[in-house]
């Protein structure tokens, strides 16, 4: 008997022990690794947010280089496609394309006003621009078909000013277009002696 009480007390001790090192195992070590898994979660899903960031960054960029890239194509092919010759032929074609949609749309021009030649805003560019202002009346339907027709037609211009009114002759539109050319190199350089 006196070997089985022995057995048991150290079954004993060793039980304490084993409790003892369980308890502070779950006290002090269990909290600390889930405090570190709880900080490995939180950093994995913090760097998937910020990858996820990055790639959205990155996708932006690309379609930001995209369009720069389109945009400098188009104005390269803008630049290619711009008149070179003097500034009277360049009003003498746009004062026909005028003439012409409009008698095609059924409008009536009433007024064509060209301004003088400016390099002001492209002085080293080698662009001169041209001021043309013209007022058209007729029909609202027409005015609609004349401006898409005058979009297409390849005129090297932008809409400056534009104002669609009621007269007594019907719908009336008042425009204001700035038309480009590229000013020949005489031209250029007699512009900076200037």
């Amino acid at each position: 008997m006196n070997a089985s009480l022995r057995a048991s007390r150290i079954r004993l001790v060793l039980g304490i022990t084993g409790l003892a090192l369980g308890l502070g195992v779950a006290l002090f070590i269990l909290p600390d690794a889930s405090q570190r898994l709880s900080r490995q979660l939180s950093a994995r899903r913090s760097a998937e947010v910020a990858r996820n960031r990055k790639l959205q960054e990155l996708t932006d960029l690309r379609n930001l280089a995209d369009r720069i890239q389109r945009g400098e194509k188009t104005l390269a092919d803008l630049e290619a496609r711009l008149p070179t010759g003097s500034t009277g032929a360049l009003q003498w074609q746009v004062s026909r394309t005028l003439h012409k949609l409009a008698d095609k749309d059924g409008l009536t021009l009433q007024s064509v006003k060209y301004g003088q030649p400016s390099r002001e805003g492209s002085k080293d560019s080698g662009l001169e621009s041209i001021e043309v202002e013209f007022v058209a009346t007729g029909l609202y339907a027409n005015h609609k078909a004349f401006m898409l027709d005058l979009e297409g037609s390849g005129l090297p211009f932008a809409v400056r000013d534009g104002r669609l009114e009621e007269s007594p002759e019907g719908a009336r539109l008042d425009i204001v277009l700035r038309a480009y050319r590229r000013a020949a190199s005489a031209d250029h350089h007699e512009g900076e002696d200037a």
